[in-house]
Formats: C-alpha cells, sequence, structure tokens
C-alpha cells in the first residue's frame, strides 16, 4: 500500500456490515427463532438468511473495527482512548437510558403485559433489569442494559485488552515470520480459524449465553486479524487473493452444512446448549471456518469490485453508528404495529425495512446539524 493511499473497499466493507444489520433485524419477526417481536407469518426463507448471516455478520464487523482502529491509533494514546470513550460509551449510555427501553416496552406489550403507558413502563424497567443475576459474567449486562447497542462497550473492553499486543504489532515488535511460512502452505490460511476454534470449544460450553465470554473470546479474533491485515495489507492481500477460491469454497459448503443440521435436534442442541461433546465439536468446527472463511472472502471481493470513490462514501461512513444506535428500536416500534395487520410475511418484511431505512436517514439528517446531538450519536 502506497503511502496515504486511500483503501475505498475497506469503507465500503464497513458501510455493508453496519447496514445489514438493518435488514438482518428486519426479518427476525418472521423466523421461527424466538426474538423482541414475533409475527404469526413465519418463512423458511429467514430462517436461512438468519442460520446463513449469523455465522460471519458479527465477525465482519469486528474485523472492519480492527482496521479503524489501527488507523485511530495514529494519534496519542491519551487522544485515542478519549476518542473510544466518545465514540463508544457516550452513545451506549445515552440510548441505554433513552431509546433502547421501548423495545422492552413493545416487547412486553406483545406478551400481553398490561401498561397505562410508556411512562408508566419505565419506572419498573430499572427493576426488570436488576432482577438479573449474571455474577461474574458482566459482560452480559452489556446486552441486558443496551440490548443491540452490547457491540460498543464490547468493542471498547476488546480495544483495553489488546492495545498493548496492537503498540507491539505497529512497532513492528511482534514478528509474524512463521505465521507467513504456514501461509505459504495449501490451505494454510485455515489455521487463523483454530483460535477461533479454540476458544469457542473450550468456552461455549462453560458461557453458552450470546455475548459471554465465549463469543468475547471468538470475536477478539477477528478484531484482531482486522488490525495484523491492514498493518501489512501488500502481504495478507496476496494471500488472500491467493486463497479466495478455497475460501469462498469452504465457506459454502459449511455454511450449507450448518442450514442442512439445523433441522437437527442433536445439532440445534449442541448449538444452543453446547456440551462437550462431538455434536459441539462438529457445531463448533463449522462456526469457526464459516467465520474466518467468509469474512476473509468478502475482504477479497470488494477489494476487486469495490475499490473506487463515491460522493455518498464519506456519508455512509458518518451516519454508521448514529443509524446503528437508532435502526433496533426502529424496527421494534414498527414491528410492534405492522405484523398485527396479518399482510403475510413479505408485505410485513418490506414495510419494517423500508420505513426503518427512511426513518433512520430522515433522523441522521436532524442529528447532525445539532452539536449536542453529534455527540450524544458519535456523529464525528
Amino acid at each position: 500500500m502506497r503511502k496515504n493511499e486511500r483503501l475505498y473497499y475497506f469503507d465500503w466493507l464497513r458501510v455493508l456490515a453496519f447496514w445489514l444489520l438493518i435488514f438482518f433485524h428486519s426479518w427476525q419477526p418472521f423466523n421461527n427463532f424466538h426474538w423482541l417481536i414475533e409475527s404469526n407469518n413465519t418463512s423458511i426463507i429467514a430462517d436461512i438468511l438468519t442460520v446463513f448471516t449469523h455465522g460471519w455478520r458479527l465477525h465482519l464487523i469486528f474485523l472492519v473495527s480492527g482496521l479503524g482502529t489501527w488507523f485511530a491509533m495514529k494519534t496519542s494514546k491519551k487522544q485515542f482512548f478519549k476518542d473510544r470513550f466518545k465514540r463508544l460509551i457516550i452513545p451506549f449510555a445515552f440510548a441505554s437510558i433513552l431509546i433502547t427501553p421501548s423495545q422492552r416496552f413493545f416487547q412486553a406489550m406483545q406478551d400481553k403485559e398490561a401498561f397505562q403507558n410508556y411512562l408508566y413502563f419505565l419506572e419498573s424497567y430499572p427493576s426488570r433489569i436488576l432482577d438479573h443475576d449474571f455474577s461474574f459474567s458482566f459482560l452480559l449486562w452489556f446486552k441486558e442494559i443496551g440490548i443491540h447497542l452490547w457491540y460498543l462497550p464490547y468493542l471498547l473492553v476488546m480495544t483495553f485488552v489488546l492495545y498493548p499486543i496492537f503498540t507491539k504489532i505497529k512497532n513492528k515488535e511482534i514478528k509474524f515470520d512463521w505465521i507467513k511460512n504456514v501461509m505459504n502452505k495449501p490451505y494454510g490460511i485455515f489455521v487463523l480459524a483454530l483460535p477461533i476454534f479454540i476458544c469457542r470449544l473450550i468456552l461455549k460450553p462453560i458461557f453458552p449465553a450470546y455475548t459471554d465470554w465465549a463469543d468475547f473470546f471468538t470475536y477478539l479474533w477477528s478484531f484482531l486479524y482486522g488490525f495484523v491485515l491492514i498493518n501489512d495489507i501488500d502481504y495478507w492481500m496476496v494471500i488472500i487473493k491467493r486463497n479466495k477460491n478455497k475460501l469462498l469454497i469452504v465457506g459454502v459448503l459449511c455454511s450449507l452444512s450448518l442450514i442442512i443440521g439445523s433441522s437437527n435436534e442433536n445439532l440445534v442442541s449442541a448449538y444452543l446448549h453446547p456440551k462437550f461433546d462431538w455434536y459441539h465439536v462438529l457445531i463448533t468446527t463449522l462456526s469457526a471456518l464459516i467465520a474466518f472463511s467468509w469474512i476473509m472472502y468478502f475482504v477479497d471481493l470488494f477489494s476487486e469490485k469495490m475499490n473506487f470513490k463515491s460522493s455518498i462514501l464519506p456519508e455512509a461512513n458518518n451516519s454508521i453508528l448514529p443509524i446503528y444506535v437508532l435502526h433496533q428500536s426502529i424496527i421494534v416500534a414498527v414491528g410492534y404495529y405492522v405484523v398485527q395487520l396479518n399482510l403475510g410475511s413479505l408485505i410485513e418484511f418490506l414495510i419494517i425495512l423500508i420505513t426503518t431505512i427512511l426513518t433512520c436517514l430522515l433522523l441522521y439528517k436532524f442529528l447532525k446539524r445539532n452539536a449536542v446531538l453529534k455527540t450524544l450519536f458519535g456523529i464525528k
């Protein structure tokens, strides 16, 4: 990579990773998995899309977060963490108090709980949260308090954990010669899926809950890989391009296996309630290969198809965080009323999706005009 050269495909990849969340959460009411709002009109297509994308969508987000962290570390350590706090914790705290509680309100309403109004619900909301006992799994509090915003404090904790390693990588104090030797062997690139496999294999039966320590350490590797990738981009892009067909084939085969396996009760049980058995080993193998193969394949795909400048790209990048903060609360609020119309899964999905996109864009246009709101929503 030439000095100061802009890699536009990473910007597009970041935009895709976060905008996918709007689509993903918009079809959640229509699958057969439990979610905040549920429609009577379910769809096998929603089930398949959920199983397919859930295997890699968050790994992709943490990968692009690692890329962004590398660029953010060009400032001083004090300024870096000041910016991290401003961009992660302030939006998380603000939205957790004033925005995300509405999701629990509409969930409770669909569960036939009666409230005089939203303010009456808010009076009981703190006690609802405090009723939980997560013991030393404090990461689960991020999800309980912020719901979909758990990613923000999660990312800050990861940054603190990996910052000493990141510093050594940027200063060329950590050498990757032995890894590069492995990369030159046939299928050697897949050794990078091994840490994801090991973390999930060991920790998931102990911490099975979503966003608990098992997920933290599996996502941590994708975050680290994003940083390592951009730190030596020329080398890693050669390796990824050399293996792009293998990455695609492995990703497709493993995803198909997981989708087909989702009809097997033993495999579903191993995924939702993992134990130290062979079903858990199989699910973990598929999960690790799916996560690694797809995110690396998307890096190559975007480098070939999306490395171009566009007038909408800066605005699209700047809108990611506020839209991320807002989107799920809008989906749940709109979805609560739409699913009652009983229009069929496709029509209901399109109404929720289009309404959410338009509302997010309009709110972003409004938010960016006010300095205080820009800070609260993490807008640069």
